[in-house]
């Protein structure tokens, strides 16, 4: 049985602040560690209304953009809806993949947050963060893990 993290997240808005939180946390705590304080990523995709209300439907809850790598990390979080961990991960590219210049690979990962899950996602983030990662070692590296 996996401890799930938030579980209410998607009608409570505290908690969803919380896990916000905590997946901020723990990219930053990653970015830090592998790359130092001045790591050059940044957050990418919008998850506010126009008026500034956010969305709060964890598509994405939180996600992150390195310009300079053109690598992306996309995080979306469901509902805990049973008692085993649920994460799956996957590679994709984000743009116009027919110009060489103007896409983004991502690493993209849904799941239902727990600790099991959380710790499973870090391990793939933290490969990916690493600049000489390739996207085609983070595919290996996804059929390995999950």
């Amino acid at each position: 049985m996996v401890k799930h993290l938030f579980k209410t997240f998607l009608s409570n808005i505290q908690e969803y602040k919380a896990s916000e939180y905590f997946w901020r946390n723990l990219c930053e705590s990653i970015l830090i560690k592998n790359q130092g304080q001045e790591h050059g990523w940044e957050i990418w995709l919008n998850i506010h209304f126009i008026d500034g209300t956010p969305f709060l439907d964890g598509s994405p809850i939180y996600s992150l953009i390195s310009p300079d790598n053109r690598k992306g990390i996309c995080i979306y979080q469901d509902e805990p809806s049973k008692a085993t961990m649920s994460i799956v991960a996957w590679m994709d590219k984000f743009g116009s993949i027919d110009d060489d210049e103007n896409f983004i690979e991502e690493l993209v990962i849904t799941c239902e947050l727990s600790e099991e899950s959380s710790q499973l996602a870090g391990e793939l983030m933290e490969t990916w963060v690493k600049e000489n990662t390739s996207y085609y070692e983070m595919e290996l590296l996804i059929e390995k893990k999950l």
